[in-house]
């Protein structure tokens, strides 16, 4: 992908507040629980601001544990058309995966928090 850092969350709403976003980082440090994965930035200003770790986290993972990587796309609820979406884009894969994880992350949150 080759926007700018904003373009991939333009479509997210625009009232996104700090309790979103630090929900959003929890869920993922929940869902990558399996290997112990939490972010070293404890107040994230926007979400474009977890996408490195994120994206480092997943390199690692695809390279060096890549069935620790599937149950962690399982756990996340990446659908199997989501994953092969992505993964046929091009371009740095990690940083898409990580966009994607963050995304739908952010999806369970926020339905969480307007839904129940």
């Amino acid at each position: 992908m080759s926007e700018s850092p904003s373009e991939w969350t333009a479509e997210l709403p625009s009232s996104l507040t700090q309790e979103l976003i630090l929900g959003v980082k929890d869920q993922i440090e929940k869902d990558f629980g399996l290997m112990g994965f939490t972010f070293t930035e404890t107040l994230p200003l926007n979400l474009e601001m977890l996408l490195p770790e994120l994206t480092e986290c997943i390199a690692q993972l695809q390279q060096n544990h890549h069935g620790t990587w599937m149950k962690v796309v399982y756990r996340v609820d990446l659908t199997e058309k989501q994953y092969k979406f992505v993964q046929r884009m091009g371009g740095n894969t990690p940083e898409n995966m990580a966009k994607a994880v963050i995304l739908r992350e952010f999806q369970k949150v926020y339905t969480r928090k307007h839904f129940s």
